[in-house]
């Protein structure tokens, strides 16, 4: 099966933020050969001595450099604030103020209103998921099923 430049974008950035190790990189490879063979891209990725070498082929190969689009960076810290990798706090501050992504002014909007709950109301992060949740339920699904298709 072959795979798009964005595809392996998202490799690239997956590799590079040590999100996939070099093993779990190499049995996605061999995953791919089936009876009529393997992409001979997937069949480099399966021959690469370390990451560093792996994400220097993607570039060479794709021109991508791992710096996937704005949903997917928004569906990274959802779906990490959904696996209870990080608090709902650091999931909002990381959208807003690390990534600074120009998302639609009602998404902003309600990010911010859920950002200002936290340091004064007693119930923050009961009053802030009401106005998040939808849109981490639209952002999600965009990073799982991009980070899917590397899984073994």
């Amino acid at each position: 099966m072959k795979h798009s430049a964005d595809e392996y974008n998202v490799l690239s950035y997956l590799l590079k933020k040590n999100a996939i190790s070099y093993g779990k990189v190499i049995e996605w490879a061999y995953s791919q050969y089936t009876d009529e063979g393997v992409d001979p891209f997937v069949e480099k990725i399966s021959l690469a001595s370390d990451l560093s070498e792996i994400i220097e082929m993607i570039s060479n190969e794709f021109q991508v450099y791992g710096e996937p689009g704005q949903k997917f960076l928004a569906g990274e810290a959802a779906s990490k604030y959904s696996s209870e990798q990080i608090s709902l706090y650091d999931a909002v501050a990381r959208i807003l103020f690390d990534l600074d992504l120009e998302l639609p002014e009602e998404e902003r909007q309600e990010l911010y209103i859920a950002e200002d709950y936290f340091g004064w109301h007693n119930h923050a992060e009961e009053e802030a998921v009401k106005h998040v949740q939808p849109i981490f339920c639209k952002y999600r699904p965009i990073y799982e099923h991009a980070v899917a298709k590397f899984s073994v």
